[in-house]
């Protein structure tokens, strides 16, 4: 049996793509015909809200597993295509578990009952850097980190890799820094062009060669509760995501998993 593939999707900050990503692969795959798991750990809920309506309110969510109410709230929402709802209550989580031994390993833990059941995992982390995005890398087999093209994205950038270094060191030696992806990406503005050059240039081939393209139908799509590939397939954001799923299957798999 292949060994799962437990993705983080990180950033150190909001706007960059991170859900998008997520819920778009979540998409693919599940279309593909690999059982997927989408888990939300950002307050925000925006995965959620894809997925779920506000009318239709999950029975536990992911803040209660962390607190030990409950296991693991697996809702299927597609065929292949399951999530783990987030809820607002996720934002005090750092202090609620504060205390607890082995915080950094909860999600882990709660992961663990059910990753034989899928072929990815997509963690989609919030853009704080706290002991939820602790759990995140630590429950992981691969990061990967959306970039939008603003002046200063290698900066950050270079914060949550030593972050994720260090946790690879200390707390998951499976921890893999697999790829920079570039989102909301200008074809005709300079900017965009010089700050990818200097993100190629400092990080080489950690970059992934496919962009996603700046697209309307990345925004209009979750006001509908859509994701982009079910919104609109033909888009630029679709097309380009597909050519990212293709580039990152390669890359995992070259790197073997």
């Amino acid at each position: 049996m292949n060994k799962t593939k437990i993705v983080t999707i990180a950033s150190h900050k909001g706007g960059v793509g991170k859900t998008t990503s997520a819920v778009t692969l979540g998409s693919l795959l599940s279309s593909k015909g690999k059982r997927t798991l989408l888990v939300d750990l950002d307050a925000q809920r925006n995965l959620t809200s894809t997925f779920i309506g506000p009318q239709d309110k999950p029975g536990h969510t992911l803040y209660e597993a962390f607190c030990g109410q409950c296991p693991l709230p697996v809702i299927n929402v597609r065929p292949n295509l399951d999530i783990v709802p987030s809820s607002l209550d996720m934002g005090a989580l750092d202090t609620v578990i504060a205390a607890r031994i082995q915080r950094e390993s909860i999600l882990k833990s709660l992961l663990v009952p059910v990753t034989e059941q899928y072929d990815w995992i997509l963690l989609d982390c919030p853009s704080q850097m706290g002991m939820v995005t602790v759990n995140a890398f630590t429950a992981a087999n691969s990061l990967i980190v959306p970039v939008s093209c603003d002046a200063y994205a290698a900066e950050g950038l270079l914060q949550l890799w030593d972050m994720a270094d260090i946790i690879r060191k200390g707390l998951n030696p499976q921890l893999a820094l697999d790829g920079i992806l570039i989102t909301r990406f200008h074809t005709r503005r300079t900017l965009d062009k010089m700050v990818e050059g200097n993100l190629r240039e400092r990080f080489g081939n950690v970059v992934f060669n496919t962009k996603i393209r700046e697209n309307a139908t990345i925004v209009q799509a979750p006001v509908t509760c859509l994701d982009i590939i079910s919104y609109d397939p033909r888009c630029n954001g679709a097309i380009d995501y597909k050519e990212f799923l293709d580039e990152l299957s390669d890359r995992l798999e070259m790197h073997g998993k």
